[in-house]
């Protein structure tokens, strides 16, 4: 049965062992920055089945210390919302119903603490069609890209009103 828990510190080694597994598509993070991006988020939950954790997503609102310049491109733009900084499913559980889970509890703590837009960015290239899809089935729209094609990454900023 699935789970979806606060993180806790006892976690975030299991978050990282996760995270690794998809570093080209987030980026690489150690035991300090995991720390750090717990305190500032405002949502950071994981997912569990028989007590392993299988899948995390890190939130931050506007008001957050948080230093990411795609979060800083969403700042410059809009008042209040929560950017989703990342969420990883551990690879034996992709295409399984727990990314959508964990969006499900983002939008109900979303709307229970009255947020109503919800941000991240997306690879375009190198291309994420994975994330594309399972944004797109949220109500994701892009609002702008991080850079001219060409560039060694480009990301789609994506916004979704709840």
């Amino acid at each position: 049965m699935l789970l979806i828990r606060q993180a806790q510190a006892t976690d975030f080694s299991r978050i990282l062992d996760i995270n690794a597994t998809e570093e080209e598509k987030t980026s690489r993070i150690d035991l300090a920055r995991i720390a750090q991006l717990d305190r500032w988020a405002d949502y950071h939950r994981v997912a569990v089945v028989d007590d392993e954790v299988i899948g995390f997503l890190l939130v931050m609102s506007e008001a957050s210390d948080y230093d990411g310049d795609n979060f800083r491109w969403f700042v410059e733009r809009y008042n209040r919302f929560l950017y989703v900084d990342r969420i990883v499913i551990n690879r034996t559980a992709a295409r399984s119903g727990v990314g959508s889970a964990l969006y499900g509890d983002l939008i109900q703590f979303a709307a229970t603490q009255r947020w109503s837009t919800l941000c991240c960015e997306i690879n375009v290239s190198p291309p994420n069609p994975v994330s594309h899809a399972f944004h797109a089935g949220f109500g994701f729209n892009e609002v702008g890209r991080s850079a001219e094609a060409g560039a060694p990454k480009v990301v789609s900023y994506q916004v979704a009103e709840v």
